[in-house]
């Protein structure tokens, strides 16, 4: 089988979580997304059948399957059965299920044909050039920085990390907890492990710490992002 569509880049997990060994995550790449009217449009065609009727099929089969999920039963698709896992921990035998806390998740294990069929491929990793990792902060433990303003000059370390300033896409950012980017850093030197830059004020508090790199290779692809939480400090 071809392993088309198959791929994964590699990204370092974080040594403060590994004990300082040096492990890599893989991240799944794919072609795109198949929706339901994509499906209908190609069954019709594949069965030389209207396709207003596969697409009243593929919205049954939907609804239908929407109705057993929610009834808490597992589905056997013939190729695939679909089931749930809870994602969160739990403090004690009695602890309840809690939103803030958990999730739940559907999941679909391959049966018969094509369990055999993907452990016969085997994917390839495509984009190692592009993979970015934030693991520390020069003061790793605390994960806390002085207050930054404009002179205060900071060090990010991690694994792929060479920025080119003059790519609008690729830089260092601080990002509040609703996503909205408060501060960009000017970025005075760029290596792979390291980059120095400065911020302009801000205020202290929990923020996220936003790299996006390419490692200055490969410029026609998007730039790999890393983030880490940090914590800015009262002046």
């Amino acid at each position: 089988m071809s392993t088309k569509g198959i791929q994964f880049s590699l990204t370092p997990v974080s040594t403060e979580f590994t004990g300082g060994a040096k492990v890599f995550r893989a991240n799944v790449k794919t072609n795109g997304t198949v929706d339901a009217e994509q499906l209908a449009n190609e069954a019709a065609e594949s069965l030389k059948i209207p396709v207003a009727f596969t697409r009243y099929l593929v919205n049954v089969l939907t609804s239908q399957l929407n109705k057993e999920w929610r009834a808490g039963n597992r589905v056997n698709l013939g190729q695939a059965q679909t089931g749930f896992v809870i994602k969160g921990s739990f403090t004690h035998e009695d602890d309840r299920f809690d939103h803030e806390r958990h999730a739940l998740a559907l999941t679909i294990h391959p049966l018969g044909e094509l369990k055999s069929a993907l452990a016969d491929i085997t994917p390839e990793n495509i984009q190692v050039s592009l993979v970015c990792s934030v693991y520390s902060l020069m003061d790793a433990v605390t994960k806390e920085t002085n207050v930054i303003t404009g002179t205060n000059e900071q060090h990010i370390q991690g694994e792929n990390l060479g920025i080119d300033p003059d790519n609008a896409d690729e830089g260092v950012t601080l990002v509040d907890a609703d996503g909205n980017t408060v501060a960009t850093a000017t970025v005075s030197a760029s290596d792979a492990q390291t980059i120095t830059c400065t911020f302009p004020a801000v205020e202290a508090g929990e923020y996220t710490l936003v790299v996006s790199a390419r490692n200055g290779s490969r410029t026609s692809l998007a730039p790999a992002v890393a983030r880490l939480k940090v914590t800015v400090k009262a002046a």
